[in-house]
């Protein structure tokens, strides 16, 4: 079986499995109760709900461009925002652990891999770098009010605070190796490829890493380390206006009124769930499951949290949409079928 078809099958095997848990969820919780609860969003509150998912969307590609600026790639507004959508689209798509559109994204920037694809590949990395970050900020304050509240079990309250305690130790000690230019994750690369059988893979990727975490340790240093900080403003803006979804959803559709801290511990909540949705493209299936069991701990019906979770899809659909029509458009549609990489070995000009 050659590598193209085993990536198909994977493909359609998940499509399965996402469309047979959902078909589950809806048999179980109606589907004309779903509907009824779609439709009391309301034209207004759907405007408003439309218009977050466009603001964003907005912000992730600021995010980006403000990295790619501080790299000296100077791109037109509607270049950042197609290549985010494309690759944005690739992600959505395929079953990868919410990666796989980045090479995606490089390929567009960099026109083709010729201009720029190093710092095109640290710019991107960056960017993810800095939208966790910001998640993971929210994350961990969600978790935290988790501890003191009886919403949650003995189990998945300490659970959830030991993920984002973990992840904000990770951010610190990447912020560190990167300010200070200490190559901690090339060096954690070689030493695990002294450790397995296929080290001679990851001693390549590890050489090409140091090169990517050069770059990346240039997005800390003194003369960048300013637009980096800017930068994760509008990640940070982002991740709250994808924090409000919830707020906006069921005040419109029901007039319930979410505080604060509800809606940081539903962030927490939603980011753990993330880390399954790979599973299926589009986390088909398993976020109408997951969101259910989130918003029951709020009150909140089950017809009710899947007419929130399609409420989600339907932007995420205009997203991938945008992105189809930018890849056919610029003439790259083969990489929908087709992955692509960055050329290894490039210095950083």
């Amino acid at each position: 079986m050659n590598a193209k078809l085993k990536r198909r099958l994977t493909i359609y095997f998940s499509i399965g499995i996402g469309g047979a848990i959902l078909w589950a969820v809806l048999h179980w919780v109606g589907w004309r109760r779903v509907t009824q609860e779609f439709l009391s969003l309301g034209p207004l509150g759907g405007a408003v709900f439309f218009l977050n998912a466009v603001a964003m969307f907005f912000l992730w590609a600021l995010t980006w461009k403000i990295i790619l600026r501080s790299y000296g790639i100077e791109r037109r507004w509607s270049e950042v925002l197609g290549a985010f959508a494309s690759g944005y689209t690739v992600t959505y798509i395929t079953p990868s652990a919410n990666f796989g559109g980045e090479p995606v994204r490089v390929y567009l920037i960099s026109h083709g891999f010729t201009d720029q694809t190093q710092e095109a590949t640290s710019s991107v990395i960056v960017e993810r770098f800095l939208n966790m970050m910001s998640a993971l900020v929210l994350m961990f304050i969600g978790s935290v009010y988790g501890l003191f509240t009886d919403r949650l079990s003995f189990g998945l309250r300490w659970g959830l605070f030991g993920c984002a305690s973990a992840g904000m130790a990770f951010l610190v000690w990447a912020i560190i190796s990167f300010r200070h230019q200490r190559l901690w994750m090339t060096r954690g690369l070689r030493f695990i490829a002294r450790l397995v059988p296929w080290r001679g893979y990851i001693s390549r990727a590890a050489d090409w890493f140091a090169v990517v975490e050069r770059e990346i340790d240039c997005a800390f240093s003194p003369r960048r380390r300013r637009r980096t900080q800017l930068a994760f403003i509008p990640a940070l803006l982002s991740s709250v206006l994808f924090a409000l979804n919830p707020l906006i959803f069921f005040y419109f559709s029901a007039g319930t009124v979410l505080s604060v801290l509800d809606l940081t511990l539903i962030f927490a909540l939603a980011m753990f769930l993330n880390m399954f949705l790979w599973v299926t493209p589009g986390g088909m299936g398993v976020i109408e499951g997951g969101l259910i069991g989130i918003f029951t701990l709020f009150g909140i019906g089950k017809a009710a949290a899947v007419g929130f979770s399609f409420a989600l899809k339907l932007t995420e659909i205009v997203y991938v949409l945008y992105g189809i029509i930018y890849l056919f458009t610029h003439g790259t549609a083969r990489l929908l079928h087709h992955p692509v990489s960055p050329p290894l070995g490039e210095t950083s000009r």
